[in-house]
């Protein structure tokens, strides 16, 4: 690919994902490019309108014509017009926000979030959030269903975050393996203490993977019968939702 093309998506990506106003100095700064370059690409992503500058600090932020072709790739996925349903009524019975995750690059974009009664009160479950894989459970099941789990775990840092974080590939490779037998993964103060998650896969008609449904449960402790409950429903609106996208129930034994 082009430099200077590679490198605008790069200034974009980083705009995006750090979400704040970056003046020309700290882009040149972040990305090891002299000013002039990085002056020249802003100009180029401003122009078209994907970048634009704040009034009096001169520093740059994408814009919300970015929106756009977010919005375009949610509307035309069938994956989440499929399981929506399936999230909405998952939701309303677990009384908790539920989450559908697509798997990308290596770990779990959520792509839609449904409410109980349509009210949000986590922004930490939004569209476009990336759930990493070794700590979260829609991070994990994108990761078990890996084509090739090895080299997969080479590309990736596992990196700690509290005590229960998993930081050994061998152990993470087993948890992989076990989510792939039973078709659940769980996360629990992995990510934060007392942050604990269920998330489920989805398939579709030819068999493959296509992403993850889940739910966080509420905070505070968590009895047994409230894990069971999670587990089962969750399983049984993956369950449902995969046989909507053309998955065989032969197959889900």
């Amino acid at each position: 690919m082009n430099n200077t093309l590679t490198n605008g998506f790069k200034i974009l990506e980083y705009l995006a994902e750090t979400a704040k106003p970056h003046s020309i100095k700290e882009l040149a700064e972040a990305f090891k490019l002299p000013n002039s370059h990085i002056c020249r690409l802003l100009k180029t992503l401003t122009e078209t309108g994907y970048v634009e500058q704040e009034k009096g600090n001169r520093k740059y932020k994408v814009s919300l014509k970015i929106l756009r072709l977010s919005n375009a790739c949610i509307k035309r996925m069938e994956i989440r017009n499929r399981v929506r349903p399936y999230a909405d009524k998952l939701s309303r019975e677990l009384n908790q926000a539920v989450y559908l995750a697509a798997p990308h690059e290596g770990h779990a974009l959520i792509v839609d979030v449904l409410y109980p009664g349509g009210v949000s009160n986590d922004a930490s479950q939004a569209i476009g959030n990336l759930n990493i894989a070794h700590t979260t459970a829609s991070g994990k099941i994108c990761a078990a269903y890996q084509e090739d789990i090895d080299s997969y775990l080479e590309t990736i840092e596992l990196f700690k975050i509290t005590d229960k974080t998993i930081t050994d590939k061998k152990l993470f490779k087993l948890e992989l393996e076990k989510i792939r037998r039973e078709k659940v993964a769980v996360t629990d103060s992995e990510k934060g203490d007392g942050v604990a998650a269920l998330a489920c896969p989805l398939f579709n008609c030819n068999g493959e993977f296509v992403g993850g449904i889940g739910s966080m449960l509420p905070p505070g402790e968590h009895s047994s019968e409230q894990w069971d409950t999670f587990k089962e429903k969750i399983k049984e609106a993956a369950e449902s939702a995969s046989f909507a996208l053309g998955y065989s129930l032969q197959n889900l034994v």
